[in-house]
């Protein structure tokens, strides 16, 4: 949505463009130099077409490119019946599951598992508060439970918060209450280990913040465009606070993803198809803020 309503400016998305960064499907053709890939496979897509040469590829961070150009924002996406990838960014998976839901895998499973896994390190018997239970925030508390944590969900809407609780959130709050008092009811005064935060906006930064125990860590996943939130730098430096931000995955955490859905140990949460033609309507329900979960085009 923040590219609909051109939040995401030139030289990122330059019109016309061509959107869709989650895509599942069936390979159709190969180059003539392609090994490994055959027509007839299925899989999904990895977005970020990183450099291989540049610091952080070299150093395994290949989200955070220097050069990097991404399927959907810098290149044409999957808005389209067909599509051109390099064969390294197709992630197989087996054969028997729907398109429509594998084609989430890519950024509102794996996103919230780089953030989950990789930068707040969450592990069993820990306090985890998800902030808001969308697309990426219902695949998160799926994957906190994994880890063996306890699961703090907060979003406005009584519909989501329902959902949460069928993702297996333990504890559900309506983000108007006191939340750093509510999460300090509920860890006996300590507050969270980790928060990640899926909205990202400066409404819910001030009081998702507070709600860390010392030497917590705060990922931040969601962002609003052109948003600054001011620090209180004392409370930074009281409580060692970790504020660490997260950026889409790395391709061996989407296998990882892949994997964990193939063993039904994620399910990823759809809530509305529609045909391509339709592709306007869809977007209507999306920034009317009236799906849970993902929408997703099909062929």
């Amino acid at each position: 949505m923040k590219i609909i309503r051109g939040e995401i400016p030139a030289p990122i998305i330059n019109l016309p463009h061509l959107s869709g960064h989650e895509v599942a499907g069936e390979v159709v053709a190969v180059g003539t130099r392609v090994s490994g890939v055959k027509v007839g496979d299925i899989g999904l897509v990895y977005i970020y077409v990183s450099c291989h040469c540049c610091e952080y590829c070299l150093t395994g961070r290949q989200n955070i490119c220097a050069n990097v150009r991404r399927i959907g924002f810098e290149l044409p996406g999957g808005f389209a019946e067909y599509l051109r990838i390099p064969a390294a960014s197709l992630c197989k998976f087996k054969k028997g599951f729907a398109f429509q839901q594998m084609a989430i895998l890519s950024d509102a499973v794996a996103t919230a598992y780089h953030a989950i896994m990789s930068l707040a390190r969450v592990s069993a018997g820990q306090d985890v508060m998800i902030v808001g239970a969308g697309g990426l925030g219902l695949h998160g508390i799926q994957i906190a439970k994994l880890c063996g944590a306890r699961v703090i969900v907060v979003d406005k809407e009584p519909a989501a918060l329902d959902l949460a609780k069928e993702m297996g959130a333990d504890v559900l709050l309506d983000q108007r209450l006191n939340i750093p008092q509510e999460v300090n009811r509920l860890t006996n005064g300590y507050g969270v280990d980790a928060v990640l935060e899926f909205v990202g906006r400066n409404e819910s930064l001030s009081w998702s913040l507070p709600s860390l125990k010392r030497g917590g860590t705060l990922v931040l996943v969601g962002y609003a465009p052109q948003q600054r939130f001011p620090l209180d730098t004392m409370a930074m430096h009281y409580n060692e606070w970790h504020v660490i931000g997260s950026r889409y995955c790395h391709k061996h955490e989407l296998i990882q993803v892949i994997r964990l859905v193939e063993e039904g140990k994620i399910k990823p949460c759809v809530s509305k198809t529609f045909p391509f033609d339709d592709i306007n309507e869809a977007l209507a329900v999306l920034q009317n803020g009236k799906a849970l979960g993902r929408i997703v085009l099909t062929y």
